[in-house]
Protein backbone atom coordinates (compact mmCIF):
# COMPACT_ATOMS: atom_id res chain seq x y z
CA UNK A 1 0.00 0.00 0.00
CA UNK A 2 1.27 3.45 -0.91
CA UNK A 3 2.54 5.65 1.93
CA UNK A 4 0.33 8.51 0.67
CA UNK A 5 -2.75 6.29 1.04
CA UNK A 6 -1.82 5.33 4.60
CA UNK A 7 -1.18 8.97 5.55
CA UNK A 8 -4.46 10.10 3.96
CA UNK A 9 -6.53 7.53 5.83
CA UNK A 10 -4.82 8.22 9.15
CA UNK A 11 -5.31 11.96 8.64
CA UNK A 12 -9.00 11.62 7.82
CA UNK A 13 -9.57 9.44 10.90
CA UNK A 14 -7.61 11.87 13.07
CA UNK A 15 -9.41 15.02 11.92
CA UNK A 16 -12.87 13.44 12.17
CA UNK A 17 -12.30 12.07 15.68
CA UNK A 18 -10.48 15.18 16.91
CA UNK A 19 -13.30 17.55 15.91
CA UNK A 20 -15.96 15.35 17.47
CA UNK A 21 -14.01 14.66 20.64
CA UNK A 22 -13.11 18.32 21.09
CA UNK A 23 -16.77 19.35 20.94
CA UNK A 24 -17.74 16.61 23.41
CA UNK A 25 -14.97 17.76 25.75
CA UNK A 26 -16.24 21.35 25.58
CA UNK A 27 -19.72 20.07 26.45
CA UNK A 28 -18.33 18.58 29.66
CA UNK A 29 -18.94 14.96 28.69
CA UNK A 30 -16.97 12.37 30.68
CA UNK A 31 -15.38 10.87 27.55
CA UNK A 32 -13.01 13.41 26.02
CA UNK A 33 -11.40 13.88 22.64
CA UNK A 34 -8.42 11.66 23.44
CA UNK A 35 -10.62 8.57 23.69
CA UNK A 36 -12.26 9.16 20.31
CA UNK A 37 -8.90 9.84 18.64
CA UNK A 38 -7.39 6.64 20.02
CA UNK A 39 -10.46 4.67 18.97
CA UNK A 40 -10.52 5.94 15.42
CA UNK A 41 -6.75 5.78 14.93
CA UNK A 42 -6.45 2.33 16.45
CA UNK A 43 -9.30 0.95 14.37
CA UNK A 44 -7.89 2.58 11.26
CA UNK A 45 -4.45 1.09 11.95
CA UNK A 46 -5.88 -2.39 12.46
CA UNK A 47 -7.95 -2.11 9.28
CA UNK A 48 -4.87 -1.04 7.30
CA UNK A 49 -2.90 -3.92 8.79
CA UNK A 50 -5.68 -6.39 7.97
CA UNK A 51 -5.94 -5.45 4.31
CA UNK A 52 -2.14 -5.37 3.99
CA UNK A 53 -1.29 -8.68 5.65
CA UNK A 54 -4.45 -10.59 4.78
CA UNK A 55 -5.72 -8.98 1.62
CA UNK A 56 -7.61 -12.13 0.61
CA UNK A 57 -9.47 -12.46 3.92
CA UNK A 58 -9.15 -9.45 6.25
CA UNK A 59 -12.42 -10.19 8.06
CA UNK A 60 -10.93 -12.03 11.10
CA UNK A 61 -8.83 -9.01 12.06
CA UNK A 62 -11.59 -6.55 11.25
CA UNK A 63 -14.13 -8.46 13.33
CA UNK A 64 -11.77 -8.20 16.31
CA UNK A 65 -12.46 -4.45 16.38
CA UNK A 66 -16.21 -4.96 16.62
CA UNK A 67 -15.86 -7.61 19.32
CA UNK A 68 -13.17 -5.99 21.42
CA UNK A 69 -14.65 -2.51 21.49
CA UNK A 70 -17.71 -3.82 23.33
CA UNK A 71 -15.71 -4.06 26.55
CA UNK A 72 -14.69 -0.41 26.35
CA UNK A 73 -18.25 0.65 25.58
CA UNK A 74 -19.54 -1.24 28.62
CA UNK A 75 -17.22 0.84 30.78
CA UNK A 76 -19.12 3.98 29.77
CA UNK A 77 -22.29 2.71 31.46
CA UNK A 78 -22.99 3.63 35.05
CA UNK A 79 -25.93 3.68 37.43
CA UNK A 80 -27.53 6.96 38.51
CA UNK A 81 -30.21 6.34 41.10
CA UNK A 82 -32.52 3.72 39.62
CA UNK A 83 -31.42 4.33 36.04
CA UNK A 84 -28.48 3.08 34.01
CA UNK A 85 -27.06 5.91 31.91
CA UNK A 86 -24.23 6.30 29.42
CA UNK A 87 -25.78 4.36 26.54
CA UNK A 88 -25.21 7.23 24.10
CA UNK A 89 -21.52 7.42 25.04
CA UNK A 90 -21.15 3.65 24.79
CA UNK A 91 -22.82 3.56 21.37
CA UNK A 92 -20.67 6.49 20.19
CA UNK A 93 -17.52 4.65 21.22
CA UNK A 94 -18.61 1.66 19.15
CA UNK A 95 -19.56 3.87 16.20
CA UNK A 96 -16.15 5.60 16.19
CA UNK A 97 -14.40 2.25 16.14
CA UNK A 98 -16.43 1.39 13.05
CA UNK A 99 -15.66 4.84 11.61
CA UNK A 100 -11.93 4.20 11.92
CA UNK A 101 -12.39 0.79 10.36
CA UNK A 102 -14.29 2.09 7.31
CA UNK A 103 -11.73 4.85 6.77
CA UNK A 104 -8.92 2.32 7.13
CA UNK A 105 -10.30 0.12 4.35
CA UNK A 106 -10.92 3.15 2.13
CA UNK A 107 -14.74 3.21 2.25
CA UNK A 108 -15.00 6.99 2.50
CA UNK A 109 -18.65 7.19 1.43
CA UNK A 110 -19.75 4.82 4.19
CA UNK A 111 -17.51 6.62 6.68
CA UNK A 112 -18.96 9.99 5.66
CA UNK A 113 -22.53 8.77 6.04
CA UNK A 114 -21.74 7.29 9.46
CA UNK A 115 -19.99 10.48 10.59
CA UNK A 116 -22.93 12.62 9.49
CA UNK A 117 -25.34 10.33 11.33
CA UNK A 118 -23.29 10.53 14.53
CA UNK A 119 -23.28 14.34 14.49
CA UNK A 120 -27.01 14.48 13.72
CA UNK A 121 -27.88 12.17 16.62
CA UNK A 122 -25.63 14.07 19.05
CA UNK A 123 -27.17 17.44 18.17
CA UNK A 124 -30.72 16.10 18.47
CA UNK A 125 -29.82 14.43 21.77
CA UNK A 126 -28.36 17.72 23.03
CA UNK A 127 -31.54 19.55 22.02
CA UNK A 128 -33.66 17.07 23.99
CA UNK A 129 -31.29 17.14 26.94
CA UNK A 130 -31.58 20.92 27.25
CA UNK A 131 -35.35 20.54 27.37
CA UNK A 132 -35.33 17.40 29.55
CA UNK A 133 -37.29 15.36 27.03
CA UNK A 134 -37.57 11.57 27.04
CA UNK A 135 -34.72 9.78 28.81
CA UNK A 136 -33.44 13.15 30.03
CA UNK A 137 -36.32 13.44 32.50
CA UNK A 138 -35.36 13.94 36.13
CA UNK A 139 -36.97 12.53 39.24
CA UNK A 140 -38.62 15.03 41.61
CA UNK A 141 -39.40 13.82 45.12
CA UNK A 142 -41.77 15.74 47.39
CA UNK A 143 -42.88 15.32 50.96
CA UNK A 144 -46.09 17.24 51.55
CA UNK A 145 -48.51 17.61 54.44
CA UNK A 146 -51.46 15.22 54.47
CA UNK A 147 -54.56 17.11 53.39
CA UNK A 148 -52.82 19.14 50.68
CA UNK A 149 -55.27 19.29 47.79
CA UNK A 150 -54.59 18.85 44.09
CA UNK A 151 -55.55 22.50 43.60
CA UNK A 152 -52.82 23.57 46.03
CA UNK A 153 -50.28 21.40 44.21
CA UNK A 154 -51.27 22.83 40.83
CA UNK A 155 -50.97 26.36 42.24
CA UNK A 156 -47.24 25.81 42.81
CA UNK A 157 -46.71 24.05 39.49
CA UNK A 158 -47.12 20.38 40.43
CA UNK A 159 -49.44 17.91 38.74
CA UNK A 160 -52.25 16.19 40.70
CA UNK A 161 -51.35 13.29 42.96
CA UNK A 162 -52.83 10.87 40.42
CA UNK A 163 -50.03 11.83 38.00
CA UNK A 164 -47.27 10.88 40.45
CA UNK A 165 -45.04 7.92 39.58
CA UNK A 166 -44.92 6.83 43.22
CA UNK A 167 -47.07 7.62 46.24
CA UNK A 168 -46.48 6.81 49.91
CA UNK A 169 -48.57 7.86 52.91
CA UNK A 170 -46.93 8.23 56.34
CA UNK A 171 -49.67 8.84 58.90
CA UNK A 172 -47.25 8.96 61.82
CA UNK A 173 -45.39 11.89 60.29
CA UNK A 174 -48.53 13.33 58.76
CA UNK A 175 -46.98 13.50 55.32
CA UNK A 176 -47.30 12.12 51.81
CA UNK A 177 -44.27 11.28 49.68
CA UNK A 178 -44.77 11.87 45.96
CA UNK A 179 -42.41 11.11 43.08
CA UNK A 180 -42.74 12.78 39.67
CA UNK A 181 -40.75 12.67 36.44
CA UNK A 182 -40.23 16.18 35.09
CA UNK A 183 -38.82 17.41 31.80
CA UNK A 184 -38.37 21.14 32.13
CA UNK A 185 -35.47 23.36 31.00
CA UNK A 186 -32.99 24.21 33.76
CA UNK A 187 -34.39 27.72 34.34
CA UNK A 188 -37.95 26.48 34.76
CA UNK A 189 -36.79 23.67 37.05
CA UNK A 190 -35.00 26.15 39.32
CA UNK A 191 -38.14 28.33 39.50
CA UNK A 192 -40.22 25.27 40.38
CA UNK A 193 -37.84 24.27 43.17
CA UNK A 194 -37.95 27.78 44.63
CA UNK A 195 -41.78 27.76 44.65
CA UNK A 196 -41.84 24.35 46.31
CA UNK A 197 -39.35 25.35 49.00
CA UNK A 198 -41.40 28.47 49.75
CA UNK A 199 -44.67 26.56 50.06
CA UNK A 200 -45.93 25.81 53.57
CA UNK A 201 -47.48 22.57 52.30
CA UNK A 202 -44.08 21.13 51.33
CA UNK A 203 -41.92 19.57 54.03
CA UNK A 204 -39.08 18.40 51.78
CA UNK A 205 -38.11 18.56 48.10
CA UNK A 206 -35.28 16.95 46.19
CA UNK A 207 -34.47 16.47 42.51
CA UNK A 208 -32.22 13.99 40.78
CA UNK A 209 -29.01 15.58 39.51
Amino acid sequence: MLLSTVLLRFSVAFVASFLFGFVRQRMGKPIGFGTFIFLAQGSCALALTAITLQADNPLPLLSAIVTGIGFLGAGALFRSGERVVGFTSAATIWAFAILGLTIGVGEYLIAGMLYTTIWTVIFVDLYMQRRWIGSHQRKLELEIIIGTTDAELEAIGIQPRSAAQEFHLDREKGTMALTYLIHKPDGETEDLIRRLEASTAVRHVSIEA
